[in-house]
């Protein structure tokens, strides 16, 4: 499998979120490393899995959070 991009609403709890991309992670081979991009909007949370580009990580998932966390920090910035 070469990417895998999964759609949620955004009242999802965490727990649940946290649920679907163990259960999603499962699609992919057991040997590779897969990659998962998190992106929001007012609506949704997207979940984009795919190969791992870091081929020495040893982890079996590795978040990628970048345009997220840029979203926070700048709601931060809003609220302050």
């Amino acid at each position: 499998m070469k990417r895998l991009i999964a759609k949620f609403d955004n009242t999802i709890r965490l727990t649940e979120f946290d649920e679907q991309i163990q259960k999603l992670v499962h699609n992919f081979p057991e040997h590779m490393s897969v990659r998962i991009k998190c992106r929001m909007n007012s609506k949704h949370v997207v979940a984009i899995l795919d190969e791992n580009p870091d081929q020495s990580s040893v982890e079996r998932w590795v978040w990628d959070l970048k345009e997220l966390e840029d979203n926070i920090e700048t709601l931060g910035e809003t609220i302050n």
